[in-house]
C-alpha cells in the first residue's frame, strides 16, 4: 500500500434481503464512550512510506454511517489514547 492515500477501519452486517439487520457487536450504541458497550480498536495507528508509525488524529477522520437509526460511530480521545467505537442494535435498517 506503498501509494495508498486512506485507510478504513469499522464493521459491517450483512442479512438477507427484506429481513431485520443484526446487532453490529454487544447491540450497544457507542452512545456512553464505554469500550465494554460496542465494538472498539485501540491505540489506532498508521505507518507511513517511511515506515515511521504515526497516532491518527481527529481532525484527520471522518466518519460514514450508511443507517444511523441501526448503528453509530464514535472516536474518543480518552486514557487508551486514540479509540474507534461502534456497533448499534441493528432491527429494521431497510435494504
Amino acid at each position: 500500500m506503498s501509494s495508498a492515500d486512506q485507510v478504513g477501519w469499522g464493521g459491517r452486517t450483512r442479512t438477507r434481503v427484506n429481513t431485520h439487520s443484526p446487532q453490529m457487536g454487544s447491540g450497544y450504541f457507542p452512545n456512553d464512550n464505554n469500550a465494554t458497550h460496542a465494538c472498539y480498536f485501540k491505540v489506532v495507528l498508521i505507518k507511513d512510506s517511511s515506515r515511521k508509525i504515526h497516532e491518527i488524529q481527529p481532525d484527520e477522520t471522518h466518519s460514514f454511517i450508511d443507517k444511523p437509526n441501526c448503528y453509530d460511530v464514535r472516536s474518543p480521545k480518552n486514557y487508551f489514547d486514540y479509540m474507534l467505537l461502534f456497533g448499534g442494535p441493528g432491527g429494521n435498517c431497510g435494504n
